[in-house]
């Protein structure tokens, strides 16, 4: 087997095994993800529900920015092993990861924020009947983060998945989940982020995606005999 064949191996691995880190990233994220309202509760609930769940909030931030640098530090690998197929395309999915990966870190550090915020304030009461002007806007932006870095995956996932390259074959089921759950993610998750219909085609496009991830890694680390 050739030295160039061997480094592309290794790619490969690398792509699957950092992919495969990825969505259990992203899953792990998604299930930890901070809910700031609690149904029919008044703000005085709400204030008290933030400054009593900080290690909740915590760890959902984490978990976030640990998504974040995984898909970051997956980008360059997918430009290394990809940029022999469909230029444009794969660029464009280069910007759909590096998309993704910055939502993930600013809604990471948003949440840090607030976080910090309630710990710095354990007897934080409303003032004017209005919960204060900073981390109304800051939860604004967790829900705007989090709605867009969704978006960036469910775009990614069709988009990866529309050509099977020629020498880098994915799954056929892993390819036809991850391209079909991708435009549902992205319509739900703007027209109703609460229905169960996100939740399940987010775990059929995290299903594809982790199909492939193995597709690639047990490609680039299997042994022929030359």
């Amino acid at each position: 087997m050739s030295g160039k064949r061997n480094k592309t191996r290794i790619i490969e691995a690398i792509v699957g095994l950092v992919m495969i880190l990825s969505v259990l990233s992203m899953l792990f994220a998604f299930l930890m993800n901070f809910d700031y309202t609690v149904p029919d509760a008044t703000i005085e609930e709400d204030v008290d529900f933030m400054a009593d769940s900080i290690s909740r909030q915590k760890l959902s931030a984490i978990s976030w920015l640990v998504a974040g640098a995984i898909n970051l530090f997956l980008l360059p690998f997918y430009l290394i092993l990809f940029q022999r197929f469909q230029k444009g395309m794969h660029i464009f999915n280069a910007f759909l990861l590096l998309g993704m990966a910055f939502c993930f870190f600013r809604l990471g550090l948003t949440i840090l924020n607030i976080a910090e915020f309630s710990s710095n304030y354990p007897e934080l009461r409303i003032e004017e009947g209005e919960i204060p002007t900073e981390v109304l806007v800051a939860i604004r932006q967790v829900l705007q983060l989090s709605k867009i870095g969704i978006t960036f995956f469910g775009a990614f996932s069709t988009v990866f998945t529309i050509s099977r390259f020629s020498e880098v074959k994915f799954p056929v089921v892993g390819s036809t989940l991850a391209f079909l759950a991708g435009p549902v993610v992205i319509t739900f998750i703007w027209l109703n982020p609460e229905h169960v219909l996100l939740t399940a085609s987010l775990a059929v496009g995290w299903t594809g995606l982790l199909m492939i991830g193995l597709r690639l890694a047990n490609k680039g680390l299997e042994l022929k005999q030359v």
